[in-house]
């Protein structure tokens, strides 16, 4: 009898244990997928759209952004040399870039908001 009780409460102090233990986990789990969706939202909604790709003449960009401080962008050549920068004032616009003075070659368009790298699109410049 003493031995079909002991069994007894180490089962139920072993379940209650692990209860608390799996709904830990669960709320930890929860929390960092919440976490995770909220930063992903924020980079989802900035939009930015760059064509024609390749270029030749000019290249357009299309951006849709939030800003909190700061929004800019910049366009670096293969071996990082900006060549082109724009602090963007507008939430909203449509920007249209001369790029027949550029080398042939593949570029990088990045966007930046607040110093955080949120987007980098590549180009090709071919005349």
């Amino acid at each position: 009898m003493k031995k079909i009780l002991l069994i007894l409460a180490s089962v139920i102090i072993y379940s209650s244990v692990f209860a608390v233990q799996n709904s830990n986990l669960k709320n930890s789990f929860s929390n960092q997928i919440q976490e995770d969706s909220t930063s992903l939202n924020f980079y989802d909604i900035q939009k930015l759209k760059l064509y024609p790709n390749p270029a030749s003449d000019y290249l357009f960009i299309e951006y849709d952004v939030i800003v909190v401080k700061e929004a800019k962008l910049q366009i670096y050549n293969s071996i990082g040399a900006v060549v082109y920068t724009k602090h963007l004032e507008e939430r909203k616009d449509n920007i249209r870039i001369p790029v027949s003075e550029y080398k042939n070659g593949l570029y990088f368009c990045s966007l930046k908001i607040d110093g955080k790298l949120l987007k980098t699109k590549k180009i090709l410049i071919n005349h």
